[in-house]
């Protein structure tokens, strides 16, 4: 993968975000079904325009240029409180009327999203999924909550790994993460460390990982498996349609682990066993 500079400057993601807020055939509009209630129009956050734009830029270059487009005055800011005691900041072109009923129709759906309850259920039905995929193809589970692997320990932090999983005399670190936010760049440098010292291969299924993250485990010989939506139980599907056409935020409910992405990790497992 390239790097960002390289492909583009801040100026033209500042441009194409502009591009967003007054063209309603802009590309992020085009992608799935339509969202009924998210238009170029409408009231966003700032966090879900960085996802929404995240195949394209880094969620920090696209915050940059938000916020470069509310400093030029082209977007109007509000900051709101939600749920328990988070913060996000809404954006909207200046020459929209105020939404305060809008922004509280938002609000009121992050809260929803952001619930701990719910937050503790999504980590752990992707775990259970991945899981199965595991078990389903001959991965034997090593262990799980563990920092431990061979007689050797990790000690420098109290992280543990999801997994411990090993095939074919082949060992894999595994850690999942079904968020949002990229996985915590501390957490994630961590845990590359923790597998460097225990002897095992760095596996990450992750919603979406930063470039960085995307280098730095090809730099490890490991693998960060993205699934892109974030991922849901059954029974939330009146939740999921909210957030779809409310923030336009890549969300799904799945039964099983889609075909691409299980091919996706039998294929890096196969380069491992070849591996001289």
């Amino acid at each position: 993968m390239a790097n960002s500079e390289d492909r583009y400057s801040l100026e033209s993601v500042k441009q194409d975000v502009k591009s967003f807020f007054q063209d309603g055939s802009h590309w992020a509009y085009q992608y799935g079904s339509k969202a009924t209630s998210c238009s170029n129009d409408s009231v966003f956050y700032k966090k879900q325009i960085q996802v929404i734009f995240e195949d394209q830029y880094p969620h920090d270059i696209t915050g940059k240029a938000v916020n470069e487009l509310i400093a030029d005055r082209f977007l109007r800011s509000d900051e709101r409180s939600y749920g328990k005691g988070m913060r996000t900041i809404f954006v909207r072109r200046r020459d929209l009327r105020y939404k305060a009923t809008e922004i509280k129709r938002r609000l009121e759906i992050m809260t929803d999203f952001s619930d701990d309850e719910v937050n503790d259920g999504c980590g752990k039905y992707a775990e259970i999924l991945f899981l199965h995929v595991f078990e389903k193809n001959r991965f034997e589970i090593i262990a799980r909550d563990a920092n431990s692997y061979r007689k050797r320990k990790w000690t420098k932090s109290d992280r543990n790994l999801d997994f411990i999983i090993r095939k074919d005399a082949i060992a894999y670190g595994v850690e999942i993460k079904n968020t949002f936010d990229y996985m915590e760049p501390d957490e994630f440098a961590d845990k590359i460390e923790m597998c460097r010292h225990l002897g095992l291969i760095p596996l990450f299924p992750l919603r979406c990982p930063s470039e960085s993250q995307f280098r730095a485990m090809k730099a490890a010989n490991g693998l960060a498996l993205k699934f892109k939506a974030r991922i849901f139980p059954p029974g939330h599907q009146k939740l999921v349609t909210q957030i779809w056409n409310t923030f336009r935020l890549p969300v799904t409910i799945w039964e099983t682990i889609p075909p691409a992405s299980e091919k996706q990790l039998l294929s890096f497992h196969q380069r491992q066993t070849t591996q001289p």
